[in-house]
């Protein structure tokens, strides 16, 4: 700029002398060049200062960058420390991690859908192969529902109550909220104290309400409304006096109970009770027993008979009251045909005593019986079990027993299920008041463990 300036001053005079003659205003045109060229001067120091900061900022960012390559090289110095072996394995075992997290939360999604359940029947030893019947029924039913989210944990209870209590404890410890059985009462009663109906609840196959509680619900067809709704028909029929052959046992008591109540809620009389045990000789002698006085009436009705050929009047025949006009009979199978025909044999007659019973007597092979012609009972409905009874022969070659078929019910219930907003199961969104259509007809679940049905009566 020094030479510029320099150089201008001499120019300047030369200038002067030149253009003396013309009317032009020369300093105030230098005084212009001077200006610009200071502007020019500040432009260009402006320009500068930019590029300096410019360059700072780009010093900036490679010393970041300078000190992360740092950092990695002092992480990479300090792997290569370690031997490439160990180096590997441990990748290796990061990677087994991250693949062994995934599973994990995979599996907590699978076990939100997935609804385990329990089953607890005796798949051994003496009741091992109505267990078995029944495992197939659940088995079955749970192959042919689609898109079914179950999972079956099977425990072998053989009927046994410590091992059924064992078998519970494992269930209970798998954190398992449903289970199906156990399926007779001693079992179900060696748990019952166990049961949290906030933790499990207990889809129970044995037909004694007695254990029924708030987590066990009782799904055996109940005898006790069974009983009532038959000792009702019996009354409509003008039946006030019966009797009853029960077996000796806990089901026993239960309809013992059942009958006592009736009669003096209905004044009617059930006076004859008889409790027989599981041989042919107390089955014949309960019914002996109960038959006392039927001979006398027998011999009563024959005079009766006979006085419209002899010269003998009514008033001369000794009049026998009936001992009872109904005789309810709580038994099935073999037991069944033993007592109906010791009935029979003995002077109760069923073309003049009305045979009662509940649904153990739907058996095609008892309903032969000549003794038991004319008889009444009540059962559930069987409109809804034909085809699957068909398919379940034809898989397994064996009538499919009534107690199987409530144990499809249940799969098919169970699988019903929804979960709530924080993905849990709860029974108690199976209560209402419209209840399911079952193979054994409607049911309706009650809250406190009971559940109810609708029955037939059948002749």
């Amino acid at each position: 700029m020094k030479f510029y300036l320099k150089y201008f001053v001499i120019i300047i005079p030369i200038v002067l002398s030149s253009c003396h003659e013309k009317d032009y205003d020369i300093i105030g045109e230098a005084r212009k060049l001077l200006l610009n060229s200071k502007e020019k001067e500040n432009i260009e120091k402006i320009e500068i200062d930019k590029k300096k900061e410019i360059i700072k900022k780009e010093e900036k960012k490679e010393n970041i960058k300078t000190k992360k390559v740092k950092k990695k090289e002092t992480i990479k110095k300090s792997r290569i420390l370690k031997k490439i072996e160990k180096t590997d394995r441990d990748n290796k075992d990061n990677e087994i991690k991250r693949k062994e997290k995934k599973d994990k939360s995979r599996e907590k999604i699978l076990e939100h859908k997935i609804k385990k359940i329990g089953i607890m029947l005796p798949l051994s030893g003496e009741n091992g192969k109505v267990g078995k019947m029944i495992l197939n029924a659940i088995e079955m039913a749970l192959f042919q529902t689609k898109a079914s989210n179950l999972e079956l944990v099977i425990k072998d209870t053989k009927a046994d109550p410590k091992i059924a209590q064992n078998a519970f404890l494992d269930l209970l410890e798998r954190d398992i909220k449903f289970v199906i059985g156990p399926l007779f009462s001693k079992t179900l009663g060696a748990i019952s104290e166990m049961v949290d109906s906030e933790k499990i609840s207990v889809l129970a196959l044995t037909n004694n309400t007695n254990l029924a509680k708030k987590g066990i619900w009782t799904f055996g067809v109940d005898p006790q409304e069974q009983t009532r709704r038959l000792l009702k028909i019996a009354l409509e029929k003008d039946f006030k006096k019966t009797a009853a052959l029960l077996p000796q046992n806990a089901y026993g008591l239960l309809l013992f109970e059942t009958l006592s109540n009736f009669s003096m809620n209905n004044l009617t009389d059930i006076s004859r009770i008889e409790f027989y045990e599981n041989t042919i000789e107390s089955q014949q002698t309960a019914a002996k027993k109960i038959s006392k006085g039927f001979e006398k009436y027998r011999e009563y009705l024959n005079k009766l008979e006979e006085q419209d050929n002899t010269e003998t009047s009514f008033e001369e025949i000794k009049k026998v009251d009936k001992p009872f006009d109904s005789v309810f009979i709580a038994a099935s199978g073999q037991v069944l045909t033993i007592l109906s025909s010791q009935l029979q044999y003995n002077f109760v007659d069923p073309k003049v005593i009305q045979f009662l019973g509940i649904s153990s007597w739907e058996d095609i092979s008892i309903l032969n019986e000549p003794a038991l012609d004319g008889g009444i009972y009540t059962t559930t409905s069987g409109l809804y079990h034909n085809n699957i009874s068909k398919i379940y022969k034809k898989y397994f070659e064996i009538d499919m027993p009534k107690i199987a078929m409530i144990a499809y019910d249940l799969v098919a219930l169970l699988n019903s299920l929804e979960a709530d907003n924080n993905n849990f199961f709860s029974i108690d969104s199976l209560i209402n008041k419209e209840g399911y259509i079952g193979l054994r007809g409607l049911f309706r679940l009650d809250e406190n463990g009971k559940v109810e049905r609708t029955y037939d009566v059948k002749q």
